[in-house]
C-alpha cells in the first residue's frame, strides 16, 4: 500500500465531499456508507483534517462538512501532507526494513525512489476537481464497487 489506510480515506471521503458537497454540508454517516469507510474512523479522520484546515463541520441539524476551498484548489498532495506528509513516504522503504536510505539502500530502493517521486509529481498536480470527475466517470460506466471493496486498490475491507 502506498499510503496508510487513514490517508486513502481521507483521500475517499473529500473526494466525495469533492463531488456532492459543492453547495451543503455532508454528514459523517452518508460519506461513510457511500465510501464503505468505518463511520467512527471517518469521524476522527475528519476531524483531523478540519484541524488541517481542508474541511470545515458545520454543527446542528442541516450540519456536516464542507471543504474549505473549491474542489479545483484542493490537491491530493494537500491530503497526503496533512494525513501521511511527504516526507514520511520518502523515508518509507518499500521492503519494510528500518534503514534504507541512499547510503543503505535495500535492493529495491533506487527502483522503489523513482516510481515513488514519478507518483508524487503526479499527485502534486491532481486536484479533488479532477478526482471527484474521474469517479463519477468510472461509476457510471462501470458501476459502483461491490460490497466491502475498497475502490482504489480493490483490496477486502475490514469493519
Amino acid at each position: 500500500m502506498f499510503f496508510t489506510t487513514v490517508c486513502e480515506y481521507a483521500i475517499r471521503a473529500l473526494t466525495h465531499l469533492a463531488v456532492y458537497g459543492e453547495d451543503r454540508p455532508i454528514q459523517v454517516k452518508e460519506i461513510a456508507e457511500a465510501e464503505k469507510i468505518p463511520r467512527h474512523f471517518l469521524a476522527k479522520i475528519l476531524n483531523q483534517l478540519t484541524y488541517k484546515g481542508l474541511v470545515r463541520a458545520l454543527r446542528g441539524p442541516g450540519g456536516g462538512f464542507l471543504l474549505t476551498k473549491p474542489a479545483g484548489e484542493l490537491y491530493v498532495k494537500d491530503i497526503v501532507e496533512a494525513i501521511d506528509g511527504f516526507d514520511a513516504i520518502r523515508r518509507r522503504c518499500v521492503l519494510g526494513l528500518d534503514e534504507c536510505q541512499d547510503e543503505e539502500p535495500c535492493p529495491l530502493h533506487e527502483s522503489w525512489k523513482t516510481f515513488r517521486e514519478t507518483f508524487l509529481d503526479g499527485v502534486s498536480e491532481l486536484t479533488l476537481e479532477n478526482m471527484g470527475k474521474n469517479l463519477q466517470h468510472k461509476r457510471v460506466h462501470h458501476g459502483p464497487a461491490p460490497e466491502n471493496v475498497n475502490e482504489l486498490g480493490g483490496e477486502p475491507i475490514e469493519e
